[in-house]
């Protein structure tokens, strides 16, 4: 048994996904998605259909009239908008609870997931992705092994009279535990029936050595995460109130080379704000 399959072996109790959630996920990623198979799975969970139906008469999209059914989104948002409202409201539940060894309280890691992968997806459009949905989800799931380390790491910390953990949260992961959050929750969701081009940007969301030759979906999400933490895009502060210098919290980063960001980073940044702001008070936490 490898490292990483250690700490994902009793993840029915660790990770308490429910069978329709993880349904919507695999579905969403079948490269041949069936929308009518995928909206019959959601309807079944009463929690996923209202946090679709929220979503979608957020004033985020502006809908002329109020939408009752997820049939109705389909039609009015189209079917990407559907899968990533979907991917969202099935991955609540599981990034929702506190993280003690991490200092994260309830919500938190949610918030910074939600925020990333927003960032992420608008980062792809400009740099001309495809299979943005398959991006949203890597970077709505790439801190999933926090979930899974967390009492493993705070058990460890205790016994090390570690009080918290460092900025590079992994490093520390990786001199207590001998693995990271980032490795355990690509094997995590291998296991679940992803497909690699959502667990591989997982794998490596903190390995700055390999990420300079890999997939644009790789930097994408590395670019995406070390923006958000740098922004602090989770706030969900309006961006004229927040104060931030956005040239100066950039400088100093060694951000990899993704098509399109550097010339239309803060319309990137911009974009990604509103929709955060609008849309991340629709999910119960």
């Amino acid at each position: 048994m490898n490292v990483e399959n250690k700490y994902i072996k009793d993840v029915a109790n660790l990770v308490p996904m429910p069978d329709i959630a993880l349904d919507v996920l695999k579905i969403a990623h079948d490269m041949d998605c069936d929308m009518s198979k995928l909206i019959r799975k959601v309807e079944r969970d009463l929690s996923l259909t209202a946090n679709m139906l929220r979503m979608a008469n957020s004033a985020y999209f502006g809908l002329p009239y109020k939408v009752t059914s997820t049939r109705d989104i389909v039609v009015l948002l189209g079917l990407e908008t559907v899968k990533l409202m979907a991917i969202s409201s099935a991955s609540v539940g599981v990034l929702k609870t506190p993280q003690d060894a991490y200092k994260l309280e309830p919500g938190e890691l949610w918030n910074h997931s939600y925020a990333t992968a927003i960032l992420a997806e608008v980062i792809g459009k400009y740099a001309g992705c495809e299979d943005l949905s398959s991006l949203y989800t890597a970077a709505l799931l790439h801190d999933m092994g926090k979930v899974l380390l967390n009492r493993p790491l705070h058990l460890e910390m205790l016994k090390q009279d570690i009080l918290e953990l460092g900025i590079e949260d992994a490093a520390y992961e990786q001199q207590l535990l001998k693995t990271d959050h980032a490795r355990v929750g690509a094997t995590l969701l291998q296991g679940w029936g992803l497909p690699k081009r959502v667990t591989e940007p997982v794998r490596i969301h903190h390995s700055h050595a390999e990420i300079k030759t890999s997939s644009l979906h790789c930097r994408v999400i590395y670019l995406a995460n070390r923006l958000e933490k740098n922004l602090g895009l989770h706030r969900g502060e309006p961006i004229e109130n927040t104060g931030i210098d956005l040239g100066q919290n950039m400088e100093g980063e060694h951000f990899p080379s993704v098509p399109g960001f550097s010339e239309n980073w803060e319309t990137i940044v911009s974009e990604a704000y509103e929709r955060y702001f609008e849309t991340s008070g629709v999910f119960e936490l």
